[in-house]
């Protein structure tokens, strides 16, 4: 995710990150690296451009959120959606661990390249499709072309109200398909509601300053 708010820059000496990566020389380098935790990519590091205001998911967080994503929730075969992709490690994480395929959505241009480089980087390119636009417009550009998920990442800037905002938004949209999933990245401030029309919360975890929810997007009943 890229971050919008005061915080500093991710650097290649973050806790999240590991220690710094010397080019030849002893010079700085000018990315860093995550890595896709599990599934045909396992292993694989992904780029994290050093010059760029970052919220990366760290690796025992993503690790954490597949975990329960897998034990209670369709992955394999699922089309998902990573909203503020940023690098794209979640989305990128899912298409490694099975799903069928993933959109990207990210106004940064930066992001859009450096989404690009880890999907080949992967070996998934062929699965991923990038759409450059806020998550606002990129939701209404999905459902303007019948676009449906079964799948939802949601890592917006802490502290800006998008939780809230982009879950009225998905709710109210026609992409989630029924019993489709929504994993939410958010400051432990801001957790969201507990439902959004048929969206409902269903758990949440803390892991230290990251909190973490999970709804489920309910068919609805019939009379």
């Amino acid at each position: 995710m890229w971050d919008q708010g005061g915080r500093s820059p991710v650097g290649c000496a973050s806790p999240l990150l590991g220690p710094p990566q010397l080019l030849r020389g002893g010079s700085s380098p000018k990315a860093c690296f995550m890595r896709i935790v599990a599934g045909s990519a396992g292993g694989r590091l992904l780029k994290v451009p050093k010059s760029y205001r970052l919220r990366p998911t760290a690796d025992h967080v993503r690790e954490a959120i597949f975990n329960i994503l897998v034990s209670r929730f369709p992955l394999v075969g699922v089309t998902v959606l990573d909203l503020f992709a940023g690098t794209g490690a979640l989305g990128i994480e899912a298409l490694s661990r099975g799903a069928r395929s993933a959109v990207f959505v990210d106004p940064n241009p930066e992001a859009q390249r450096v989404i690009r480089e880890n999907l080949i980087r992967t070996g998934l390119r062929h699965r991923g499709r990038i759409i450059r636009a806020s998550a606002a417009k990129g939701i209404k550009v999905a459902d303007a072309q019948q676009l449906r998920f079964g799948g939802v990442f949601l890592d917006p800037p802490y502290g800006e109200g998008w939780v809230e905002k982009t879950l009225r938004q998905l709710a109210a949209s026609a992409v989630l398909e029924p019993g489709a999933w929504v994993v939410v990245e958010h400051s432990p401030q801001e957790p969201g509601g507990e439902r959004y029309g048929q969206l409902v919360l269903t758990d949440r975890r803390r892991y230290g300053t990251t909190g973490v929810s999970f709804y489920v997007h309910q068919a609805e009943e019939t009379a």
